[in-house]
């Protein structure tokens, strides 16, 4: 059921609530349980000149408030590029991790941290593969009739798959264990790496990256429809499509350089926020960032808890709730294609 107009900004407020509140509880989970009275206080010593004095203080302001924003990042840049890509598309599959463009950036990304390069070196990089990514998938996919939903999907698993041994080969051939191992553990998704060093540059470039897709939630709305139609009616298609498959790429890349390799978060995050506010993207761009933030801190406190004292792949977690889903999308499809 669709939501009036009229309470949509009473939607998206409560998606800011929960994402944030989901944010707060993460800062009291883990190996050593912090109350939330404890956690509350630790936060009004941000900016406080001197350190923190008490443990409960430094676990949280150190270690899992920069993983809480960490994974709010990731979580809403991987949302609102699915919702993003999904438009463009015109298929319910697409998201970062189904058509490849995860897999790419994370090879970028292998390749920067392979090179000795800074944050900004590993986000530059990361960006330009996904980018590289997004293109050969829709160029590859495109046939006379579009851009048919399996054709998209079956292109983006060859892609995921070719950039996947790319990483693998330049993972076999770097010497340096130590670098070896985090892009191992890297490539399966965790937030366990994530410190305020790297947050100082993606955290407000994924505000910014989000903040300007919401410009384009209009051409969105008309991208939907089908590329005759939204031409028809002043869509400049080829420009806007290129903008549209940058921004998600932008976004794409945001989030592996904080999480590594994350899945399915961009394929579940919009159908559900669809379901919620209907097919508006002046709405659906921030729902979907805001459930996808909430995502992913939910599932990294998953990650963390399940099977103490190790610590579970965050891509595990995610996929764990993404293929059925990804599974009931298809079958939900074929009904209709049945039926027409």
């Amino acid at each position: 059921m669709t939501l009036r107009r009229t309470t949509l900004p009473v939607a998206v407020a409560a998606g800011l609530v929960v994402a944030l509140v989901v944010a707060l509880v993460s800062l009291t989970v883990g190996a050593g349980g912090v109350p939330v009275a404890d956690a509350l206080a630790a936060l009004t010593r941000i900016g406080s000149p001197g350190e923190s004095h008490t443990m409960s203080e430094i676990v949280v302001l150190d270690y899992r408030l920069p993983r809480a924003v960490g994974g709010l990042c990731a979580g809403a840049a991987l949302g609102a590029a699915g919702c993003m890509l999904q438009a463009l598309l015109r298929n319910p599959l697409a998201s970062p991790f189904v058509i490849g463009t995860s897999q790419a950036a994370a090879f970028g990304a292998v390749v920067a941290i392979s090179l000795g390069l800074s944050h900004l070196g590993i986000l530059g990089i990361a960006f330009a593969a996904a980018l590289a990514g997004g293109l050969l998938v829709v160029s590859l996919a495109r046939t006379q009739r579009g851009l048919p939903a399996d054709s998209v999907v079956l292109t983006g698993l060859a892609i995921s798959l070719m950039f996947g041994a790319l990483t693998g080969l330049v993972r076999a051939l770097n010497r340096d264990e130590g670098q070896t191992g985090r892009m191992s553990l890297w490539m399966l998704g965790g937030l366990w790496q994530v410190t305020w060093k790297p947050l100082v540059v993606i955290a407000p470039a994924t505000v910014a990256a989000i903040a300007g897709s919401f410009l384009l939630a209009r051409r969105l709305d008309l991208l939907a429809i089908g590329e005759s139609d939204a031409q028809r009616l002043g869509v400049r298609v080829d420009r806007t499509g290129m903008t549209v498959l940058a921004v998600s790429c932008l976004l794409t890349a945001l989030a592996v350089c904080v999480a590594g390799v994350v899945a399915f978060v961009g394929l579940i995050v919009p159908h559900a926020a669809r379901k919620l506010l209907g097919p508006s993207h002046a709405a659906l761009l921030p729902a979907s960032a805001f459930l996808g933030g909430a995502f992913v801190v939910a599932t990294d406190c998953v990650a963390r808890t399940a099977a103490p004292p190790q610590e579970l792949p965050l891509a595990v977690v995610t996929s764990l709730v993404g293929v059925p889903a990804f599974l009931l999308i298809m079958r939900s499809m074929r009904a209709r294609r049945s039926a027409a």
